[in-house]
């Protein structure tokens, strides 16, 4: 596969993602709403990573050193927003977490960062 090829494959698969997402939320599943988004964002980073190093991205969920290797410029503020964006990822998956995040999970709560990954979906996808 060429390198525009899995930058594209990247894309795509966040783009599809941050759709199933949107779907949670309207479902009101905002747990797994937010773990998606999460996983959206990494892959679209991914994506850019791939066009900043012309390699394959690294198997990581961390959004803030994902951007960093993708040379991306994010600010302080950035960087606390997508630093629990990345927790959404651990918070859903193991039992210990889940329950804090269930209850923090509100619907006002998810849609703050489901409108916040969306934000972020937008601009790291705008720079293929």
């Amino acid at each position: 596969m060429e390198i525009q090829d899995k930058i594209k494959f990247w894309e795509n698969m966040a783009e599809e993602d941050f759709g199933l997402a949107e779907k949670l939320f309207k479902d009101k599943n905002y747990l797994w709403s937010l773990f998606i988004a999460q996983l959206s964002l990494e892959k679209a980073l991914k994506a850019r990573v791939i066009e900043a190093t012309k390699k394959e991205p690294p198997k990581i969920h961390d959004l803030v050193r994902l951007a960093e290797i993708a040379e991306l410029v994010v600010t302080k503020y950035q960087k606390d927003e997508l630093e629990i964006i990345t927790g959404f990822n651990i918070e859903a998956r193991y039992t210990d977490y889940k329950e804090g995040l269930k209850q923090t999970a509100t619907h006002e709560y998810t849609k703050k960062y489901l409108d916040k990954s969306r934000e972020y979906l937008r601009w790291f996808l705008k720079r293929s």
